[in-house]
């Protein structure tokens, strides 16, 4: 069985297991750099902690860069960078690499703050239940379909494509 999911009998990737860990641990300087741009992302305000000061941080980065195994370089690489800048400079430095670099600064930020997100105390504080499922009640249901929300659907017709 593959590490990232199910082979089918076929030899296909089928639905991708649960992963709880990262393809490689990250190093000590890696995870500290986590946890300071975590920390600058994420100050401590209000009663809450910053993500590293919060116990288990670690355990939920590691699941967090699991989910995100595609970048783990991406991401550390960028953590080491402004690791290295001072703390009272990171802020700032991060906002201009926002900027500059969109799409790496969305994939890291997503990273850490989700972490410190997943964290079951932090969801709890912020009133944050998690995703569930949520199906409309059967009354809730028609009323949708009577509203006409597939009018445009219906209206559209069948649209099958075949796969190769």
């Amino acid at each position: 069985m593959s590490p990232y999911g199910r082979t089918t009998a076929a030899g296909k990737l089928s639905v991708p297991d649960y992963l709880r860990q990262p393809p490689r641990q990250p190093s000590a300087e890696e995870r500290a750099a986590l946890g300071a741009v975590a920390d600058a992302l994420i100050p401590p305000h209000g009663g809450f902690a910053s993500p590293s000061q919060v116990p288990g941080f670690d355990s939920w980065l590691d699941r967090a860069l699991a989910a995100r195994s595609d970048a783990i370089e991406e991401v550390t690489a960028a953590a080491l960078r402004f690791g290295a800048v001072p703390a009272e400079e990171r802020p700032a430095a991060l906002r201009a690499y926002a900027e500059e670099e969109p799409a790496a600064f969305h994939t890291l930020s997503s990273v850490v703050a989700g972490a410190y997100l997943m964290i079951p105390e932090v969801r709890a504080a912020i009133g944050y239940p998690g995703q569930r499922k949520h199906p409309p009640r059967f009354d809730e249901a028609v009323e949708q379909i009577m509203d006409g929300i597939l009018d445009p659907v219906i209206e559209r017709g069948p649209a099958y494509t075949p796969a190769p």
